[in-house]
């Protein structure tokens, strides 16, 4: 069983509707969070500048969905996330490195996490971070997500220790961020919770005829 970053800590609450999502081929979102998670790092990444990155969002959204009332003030909430966007990787100093790379973590027997990282960053220091863009809180408490995200920058940077990474959550709903830098410890804690996870929902999909 395989189970993403993205769907991991959805999977611990809800193992059960996590595999009938798996069964079903539904836990893939998209739409204008999407369009402008994309649009914002090609920004931060210097692959076209701010009014530009403006203009290509407003024309990726008005070619990909409907030309309404609705979905106007949409696309300028999206723009309202680009503008913030800029101001917080120009705050904090950092520099788009990738928008994300393949992840490939085998937990034994068959069992494993993959899909796509959240995007690499690294800042003025020299330190590499981790930046996800989200509409969703995170309890840094008990997620799953961030501490295998902080775990695998440093495994493709090729660090030698995890705890130098530092992961940064970036509200789009609410224009704000927050950063945090798990131990070591604590990663090992939240790869062995993982791995129940996907063997929870392993037997919660074999159930489904």
């Amino acid at each position: 069983m395989k189970l993403s970053t993205n769907q991991l800590d959805f999977a611990s609450q809800n193992p059960k509707e996590m595999a009938k999502a798996l069964k079903a081929k539904g836990f893939m979102r998209g739409g204008f969070n999407k369009v402008t998670k994309e649009v914002c790092l090609s920004y931060a990444k210097g692959n076209v500048t701010f009014k530009d990155a403006s203009y290509l969002l407003d024309i990726r959204l008005s070619d990909e969905f409907a030309n309404n009332a609705k979905n106007a003030k949409r696309r300028e909430a999206c723009q309202l996330v680009l503008s913030n966007f800029k101001d917080f990787i120009q705050e904090e100093g950092l520099q788009c490195l990738k928008n994300f790379s393949i992840i490939k973590i085998d937990m034994g027997n068959n069992d494993s996490i993959g899909g796509q990282s959240c995007a690499i960053f690294q800042n003025k220091e020299g330190q590499y971070c981790g930046v996800i863009l989200t509409e969703q809180e995170y309890n840094f408490a008990i997620t799953l997500r961030i501490p295998v995200e902080q775990y695998w920058i440093a495994k493709f940077m090729k660090l030698n220790d995890s705890s130098m990474v530092k992961i940064y959550v970036y509200n789009t709903a609410e224009h704000s961020y927050q950063w945090i830098q798990y131990p070591g410890d604590r990663i090992a804690i939240a790869f062995k919770q993982s791995k129940v996870v996907i063997e929870q929902v392993d037997i919660e999909f074999k159930k489904i005829a």
